[in-house]
């Protein structure tokens, strides 16, 4: 623009200068070069300004490309002018706003995929309840054959089973049984609220557990099977052997001898009972029978069983539990750390309370547990003693879980071991 505004300039003075020239008369001179001067200058501006508004006009509708997410539009120039870095910058634009919109369809296009893929019904809506959006596995868990995207939820889940539409209604998380036609069926349920775009969403999952836990009981139960035959391997070959030799001293007649036989015989039967006794305590476990429990004398019977220090000042407020199993229980985590290789001062016993828990710690200074052995302790039927059961901390994870509960295990700095437990105040 520059250039051609110098130019018409130039020629401007150049037609001045050559009438002055021809016409020796200034004012005449002037009176004919001025005209042809702004003739010319126009002429050249007309064709700049023509020039100007076909490039204005191609970004302006370049513009309007991106503003509909359409950058696959370039402009080119072939000119040389001031029009060149605009131009150029919106090339650079409309290619990178392109780049980085094929990125972002190929990270939906996976994410996408993995969802529809997932063994698990993904459920979003919006304020007014209405389905936003919804994965493959939806469609089967909620009994529909189209697509659910555009429905409200209330008319998505009309066709699920009775017992889980009317959890989803409640948006209730955790676990749940549902007895459908072809059994009973375990699932997953969980729920969230987020903003988005100053707008409410909610989110919505459901899995099926049923295949997992139909794995891990069968697993369990190899475990079991593999656990009892060993206890009465071990315990039936020496009531066989020792029955053998009874005979054969019987036949001798050496019957001074039979009195170690039999004793024998009986401390292998004994400990097979109480073997099978300790596995059926889990099944017979009753419901707990909750009521205040003052906590010092409490304490009192159950250092008659074992020794400990007690930590701090008692809570003058009564707990709120049965105080057979919790006792139990106890006495179970107090014999473990005396087994861990602590002293009796080194296991100490400390109670508190919060607004809604009291809370009682067990902890010693043993030899504390790897993290292998610590993900899988509360498991039935894990051991790591050799005569071990497996039974006593799953027993007491059976016990606080009973009274709503939680137990919690942790190793301590310096060595040893903290466990523990949390037990709900009284239901208000």
């Amino acid at each position: 623009m520059a250039t051609t505004v110098l130019l018409s300039v130039l020629l401007a003075v150049l037609v001045i200068y050559v009438s002055l020239i021809l016409f020796e008369e200034t004012l005449v001179a002037i009176l004919i070069a001025l005209p042809c001067a702004l003739g010319l200058s126009l002429f050249f501006m007309r064709l700049l300004t023509k020039n100007m508004g076909v490039k204005i006009v191609a970004i302006k509708n370049g513009m309007r490309n991106l503003m509909d997410n359409d950058f696959s539009v370039s402009i080119t120039n072939a000119s040389n002018d001031d029009f060149d870095e605009i131009i150029a910058i919106y090339n650079q634009l409309s290619e990178k706003l392109r780049a980085e919109r094929q990125y972002i369809y190929q990270r939906e296009l996976l994410l996408d995929t993995v969802i529809n893929n997932s063994a698990m019904c993904v459920i979003l809506t919006d304020e007014s309840q209405r389905i936003i959006y919804s994965n493959d596995y939806a469609k089967t868990i909620l009994n529909h054959r189209r697509p659910i995207n555009g429905l409200f939820f209330s008319e998505a889940i009309k066709d699920a089973p009775d017992a889980l539409k009317e959890i989803l209604n409640q948006r209730k998380d955790g676990l749940f049984r549902i007895q459908e036609k072809s059994g009973e069926e375990l699932y997953h349920i969980s729920s969230g609220t987020f903003t988005l775009n100053t707008q409410r969403h909610d989110l919505i999952l459901i899995k099926d557990m049923t295949l997992e836990l139909h794995k891990q009981e069968a697993a369990i139960w190899k475990r079991v099977i593999r656990t009892i035959t060993h206890e009465l391997n071990n315990s039936l070959a020496p009531i066989s052997s020792m029955a053998h030799s009874g005979q054969l001293l019987t036949e001798k007649q050496k019957y001074e001898q039979l009195p170690v036989v039999f004793e024998t015989i009986g401390e292998r039967a004994n400990h097979l009972k109480a073997f099978i006794e300790g596995y059926a305590s889990i099944a017979k476990l009753p419901m707990p029978i909750r009521r205040p429990i003052e906590w010092s004398n409490f304490l009192k019977k159950l250092a008659l069983s074992y020794e400990f220090v007690v930590e701090s000042d008692l809570p003058t407020e009564p707990g709120y539990f049965d105080p057979v199993q919790i006792q139990q229980v106890l006495m179970n985590l107090l014999k473990n750390a005396r087994e861990s290789g602590s002293e009796s001062e080194q296991i100490s016993l400390r109670v508190y309370q919060n607004k809604v828990n009291s809370v009682i710690e067990v902890v010693d200074r043993g030899s504390g547990m790897s993290p292998r052995v610590m993900e899988n302790v509360l498991l039935p039927f894990y051991t790591t003693k050799p005569s071990g059961s497996g039974i006593g901390l799953s027993l007491c994870r059976e016990i606080i879980e009973a009274h709503h509960g939680e137990i919690a295990i942790a190793n301590r700095e310096g060595g040893g071991l903290k466990v523990r437990l949390t037990l709900p105040h009284e239901d208000k």
